[in-house]
């Protein structure tokens, strides 16, 4: 014969019983009886830049995870060069470390994002995650001492469709960039002093000094061929103009067309052919000096300091030049050799100093000279707009040459402003 007993003490036994750990909560119990399939894989949409090696910390959003061995995609975003990985919270994957899953460290089944919380350095203390934002004084295991263990249930999971697969918002795309500027006019207005401007021994065996105006303009057009080659194709036109040696006075044409290849990040070779012409100012404008010429330069930047830097450059030119004067004509064909630097220090963003040094080998082909000469200059050079700057210079330039009339010693100084205007 069975005793039956009253159904509210009996629950009274069972709810000490649950109390005291002797029986398996429910929730115990359904983690226990879970299969081994894997569960939902949860989806997240984020970016990693190929270049970053640190070990990979995914900033994922709170999302709702269950246990196994679930999976979550990191898929890339547009962003450039993108790197897509797979991170298993299997602790027998490979790669990036996920923190573990707070469910299993406090062994209480929570449906919330702690298990796909990034990963924290371990040099920063690891705090456990969840929803509920308990006292601190509590046990850390989840454990009420009246209530037993809590159950707590994400908002985002639904008792018929079970966990919801959530995607980060798409990135809104950021507009491209304008295109870089290819052409550009430019203006430049110089006044200069030169203790020596026919660079010979005048009619009275000594040299003529003298002040000259140069305005001139220009238009140059810089197309990019390739990462790291560019065309360069440049049309000038200056006047120069004498204060009292008026009768040497002077315009000039100069076309230049050429590439210029980086070759490493510090350094260049450029290929420049260059044809000009110098006429003689008035209404008859005869052209008394033509010159087609051929160089390769190679050029080097190096920094020294942040606010210091040396501009190094070698330069090897023919020049094929023809000049009538009198109705005599001379040929000035010659190869050209030269090098030398500028050191420019920044003072301020705007404002820079700099000193220039200048070694010139001439050999005439048709002729029988050779003229060696060296120039050093100094320059301060203020940038009163990102396209209009002015500067003052000065310097000295000496020398010699096969021929007995020619002399390179002179002392020079002057002031320019220039602008230059991008147009497409």
């Amino acid at each position: 014969m069975v005793k039956r007993h009253p159904s509210l003490p009996l629950a009274l036994v069972s709810f000490g019983l649950l109390c005291s750990g002797v029986l398996p909560d429910r929730a115990k119990a359904e983690q226990l009886s879970l299969p081994a399939a894997p569960a939902a894989s949860v989806e997240v949409m984020t970016s990693v830049a190929v270049e970053d090696a640190a070990p990979l910390q995914s900033p994922l959003s709170p999302l709702p995870s269950g246990l196994g061995n679930s999976t979550v995609t990191l898929a890339p975003s547009t962003e450039e060069e993108p790197l897509v990985r797979e991170l298993s919270l299997n602790s027998a994957a490979t790669g990036p470390a996920i923190a573990p899953d707070q469910a299993l460290v406090t062994e209480t089944y929570l449906t919330t994002a702690a298990a796909l919380a990034p990963p924290i350095p371990a040099s920063q203390p690891s705090t456990p995650a969840s929803l509920a934002q308990a006292d601190p004084n509590a046990d850390p295991t989840g454990q009420d001492p009246e209530l037993g263990v809590i159950q707590v249930r994400s908002p985002l999971e639904d008792n018929d469709l079970g966990i919801l697969r959530i995607r980060d918002q798409p990135q809104i795309p950021v507009a491209p960039r304008p295109p870089a500027k290819i052409g550009f006019f430019s203006a430049r207005l110089a006044i200069a002093s030169s203790d020596n401007i026919l660079l010979a021994v005048n009619d009275v065996g000594g040299l003529t000094g003298d002040t000259f105006l140069r305005p001139s303009i220009g238009f140059g057009v810089y197309p990019a061929l390739g990462p790291q080659t560019a065309l360069i194709a440049t049309a000038d036109y200056g006047l120069q103009r004498y204060g009292s040696q008026s009768s040497l006075n002077y315009d000039d044409l100069r076309l230049r067309v050429g590439l210029r290849q980086g070759l490493t990040p510090r350094s260049y070779g450029q290929l420049v052919f260059t044809y000009q012409e110098l006429y003689r100012p008035g209404g008859n404008r005869g052209r008394f000096f033509k010159n087609t010429a051929l160089g390769l330069t190679l050029g080097r930047r190096d920094p020294i300091t942040p606010k210091l830097a040396l501009d190094t450059y070698y330069l090897v030119q023919f020049n094929g030049a023809q000049s009538t004067s009198s109705g005599t004509a001379a040929d000035f064909s010659r190869f050209f050799q030269s090098a030398g630097g500028y050191l420019g220090y920044d003072i301020t963003p705007r404002l820079q100093a700099g000193l220039s040094y200048q070694l010139n080998l001439i050999d005439y082909t048709a002729q029988d000279r050779y003229d060696t000469f060296q120039q050093v200059l100094g320059q301060v050079v203020y940038r009163i707009t990102p396209n209009l700057r002015f500067n003052v210079y000065g310097g000295v330039s000496f020398g010699r040459s096969s021929e007995p009339r020619v002399r390179f010693n002179d002392t020079f100084f002057g002031a320019a402003i220039d602008a230059t205007i991008p147009l497409f």
